[in-house]
This record gives structure tokens, sequence and C-alpha cells, in this order.
């Protein structure tokens, strides 16, 4: 990623014109939202009985899926604990069924804001990394607190240092 920042920005600070010229860049945000999805679980009323597979959902029914457990899933994405990047490569991303990866929903309910949102990752990753690095500090483990959206349950302590 770094290398692509150097490559692409020349030292100056991207611009939403650079966002279809950094697919490394994405493919970093495309793999921290499969492991910490900020929307950890999406429900759904079954407005119809609905069989899937060999269960019965009733009408009415509150369904819920989970990006956090579905993107951890290996059937899907080996080693499923492991940060790679190299998941979202577009051969990678064509070898895998349609919904295994839904960190912004799917069908006619997925989110409006998913362009801007995947611009925005993008454009604020590609800012912070192209002039500091952090680093986790020392002792400090970062678990994942499952509110309303998923976040660090102790914060997220780093240090920051200059590229």
């Amino acid at each position: 990623m770094y290398a692509e920042l150097n490559e692409k920005l020349h030292a100056r600070l991207p611009t939403i014109e650079d966002v279809p010229h950094l697919p490394y860049t994405e493919m970093v945000v495309a793999e921290s939202i499969r492991l910490y999805p900020p929307a950890w679980a999406i429900g759904r009323r079954a407005l119809v009985e609905q069989t899937i597979g060999s269960y019965v959902v009733p009408a009415n029914s509150i369904v819920l899926l989970s990006p956090f457990v579905t993107h951890r899933d290996a059937r899907f994405f080996p080693e499923p604990a492991r940060f790679d990047p190299d998941r979202w490569t577009p051969e990678a991303k064509q070898s895998r069924p349609q919904y295994c990866y839904f960190p912004f929903g799917g069908g006619p309910r997925r989110c409006v804001g998913e362009s801007f949102a995947w611009a925005e990752a993008i454009l604020v990753l590609a800012t912070l990394a192209s002039r500091w690095k952090a680093h986790l500090v020392p002792g400090n483990k970062v678990a994942p607190n499952a509110l309303i959206t998923l976040r660090p349950k102790q914060g997220m302590p780093v240090t920051i240092e200059r590229r």
C-alpha cells in the first residue's frame, strides 16, 4: 500500500479523482472491513414464510445475518483470522459466492451510502498512510465490542511515526 501511495500520489494528498487509481489501498480497506465490519449484525423481517434448506422461517420472524461471522467462514476465506488484502484481487473476488461478503447489506436494502463510504474510507486511509505509520502500543490487545456498531472495546492506543 505504501508503494502504491508513493507511486500514485507523489507526496501530495489524495483527491476523489485518485480513488480509482488506488486499488491496493481499496483492498486494504476491504480486508479491514471483512474482519471488522461496522455493522456486525443485520436484521430483516420475513414478510412471508420461507424455507431455507431444512429450516422454515415463519412469516414475521426476525432473521439476523452477521457479516462478522460470515466474513470469518473458512469456506469463503481460508485462514479467516489472517489479514490478507490479496483476498480482494479481481480474480479472488470472482471465485467467491456473491453474498459471502456483505458489509453494506445486499439486494434492494443495500446501504445507499455504500459508494460514498468506500470513497471516504480509501481517501482517509490514503491521506493518513501517505504521511504516517501507526503502530499498536506494545502490550495492548484490540478486542471488538459489539454494540450497535462494532468498535474496539478498550480503544486502540497507537504511536504515530512520520513516513
